[in-house]
């Protein structure tokens, strides 16, 4: 009895070392099926293409060297200096609100919170005068424009911002966006006029609406001097709801 109990005794342990080695293979298995399809699926989610309205980021200014300002004036001093920096504006309460040093947006790009673009100008005659900030080259305007979003610090003077847009025929249009007579800094934004041409029928021709500029005009009211203002984190929501399909295809042949 004892001698086929030894000769058993080996089978047996072999039988259990060749099930327990199935299942480890079976679970690595299925682990490492699991990770693969984990990462198509992530692909698939990163290559999905966005619909609805999205919160497009122009400039978050972090890089703002390239840009320039142009003034009517040929007096003073007009300049852009890109100042350390970042919008703190106010509760209700007077308190100071602290924005995220960095910020994701919609397309999951994360954007930093450490300068913004500061303007420099000189205004002689009131109500004429203006000065103009221009980025590099025009921004082109994916899907259809609907909002337009701009923190701006303000010094309580009575001079309008405003921006300047151009439509697919090449024609100029100004958008008044706020006056900057408030203290501090202030989300602004506009509504882009249902006028203005965008469509979908000009989508695939890269005939978009272009971002060309922010300009400010002196108010009459105000003396005439030195004029300061500072702007942050330039946004557009944007309607892609019309312009899905495939977007590497394009009539411009």
């Amino acid at each position: 009895m004892k001698r086929e109990v030894k000769l058993l005794l080996p089978v047996f342990m072999i039988g259990l070392a060749i099930l327990f080695l199935g299942i480890g293979d079976v679970t690595l298995q299925a682990q490492q099926t699991s990770e693969s399809e984990k990462e198509t699926t992530t692909e698939s989610t990163s290559k999905k293409q966005k619909t609805g309205l999205v919160e497009d980021w122009m400039s978050d200014f972090e890089a703002c060297e390239d840009w320039r300002a142009k003034s009517t004036s040929p007096l003073g001093d007009t300049k852009i200096r890109k100042i350390p920096g970042k919008p703190r504006p106010l509760d209700k309460d007077g308190n100071i609100v602290e924005i995220p040093n960095e910020q994701t947006d919609d397309n999951g790009l994360t954007h930093k919170n450490e300068n913004v673009i500061g303007v420099k100008s000189y205004f002689v005659d009131r109500g004429y005068d203006r000065v103009e900030v221009l980025p590099p080259n025009e921004y082109i305007i994916r899907g259809k424009a609907k909002e337009i979003k701009i923190w701006a610090l303000g010094r309580k003077l009575r001079h309008t911002l405003y921006v300047k847009l151009r439509d697919y025929r090449g024609k100029l249009h100004k958008v008044k966006v706020s006056r900057l007579d408030f203290w501090g800094w202030k989300e602004l934004s506009v509504i882009v006029p249902g006028w203005m041409p965008q469509s979908a029928s000009y989508a695939m021709l890269d005939k978009n609406l272009h971002f060309v500029s922010f300009f400010v005009e002196s108010d009459r009211f105000e003396a005439p001097g030195t004029f300061y203002f500072y702007l942050d984190n330039f946004r557009i929501i944007t309607d892609l709801s019309e312009f899905t399909g495939d977007t590497f295809i394009k009539d411009t042949w």
